[in-house]
């Protein structure tokens, strides 16, 4: 089985590198512009705690985070199916542009190429002994202050036993 950690790193940049997206999360920090699109990581301590960093998110953003691994044989060839959930919100008027709908993110994070690629993340083998991901998925969610944001699951399937 692979390891998580690597593969949310892999992700969160190919989707730093998808033109569009990477505009729609790009705000002046100081004098110098800022991609916000990361990777979260499990650790100990109460500054690495997923709802804390969800909550947390300054809009325009996103964050990348493992949400577990499934096992089973599925095809006789993929023994595990790595969940992967990408969180987002959209930005407001004070960005560096117009702010971009959540439906329009969506769209542009499934099916617009990263820099570079003739094809977008869906089919893409984003990590070695990974397969191309499952159909992905998104959904509405409320923070704790009622606003707005959303969540997107990629499942990713490993091919073997690595």
């Amino acid at each position: 089985m692979l390891n998580a950690s690597p593969i949310v790193d892999a992700i969160a940049g190919v989707l730093q590198t998808i033109p569009d997206l990477a505009a729609a999360m790009t705000v002046l920090e100081g004098q110098s512009p800022v991609c916000r699109i990361e990777a979260f990581h499990y650790r100990l301590g109460m500054d690495y705690r997923l709802a804390q960093r969800i909550y947390k998110m300054p809009a325009p953003s996103m964050l990348v985070a493992w949400d577990g691994t499934q096992g089973g044989n599925f095809d006789g060839q993929t023994i595990w199916k790595h969940r992967f959930n990408v969180y987002f919100r959209m930005g407001n008027a004070a960005g560096l542009s117009e702010p971009v709908g959540y439906e329009d993110l969506w769209s542009i994070l499934c099916n617009q190429p990263p820099a570079g690629s003739p094809v977008g993340i869906r089919y893409m083998h984003l990590y070695p002994g990974l397969d191309i991901m499952d159909t992905p998925s998104v959904a509405h969610a409320l923070d704790e202050d009622l606003q707005d944001r959303f969540v997107g699951t990629l499942v990713i399937p490993e091919i073997g036993d690595n």
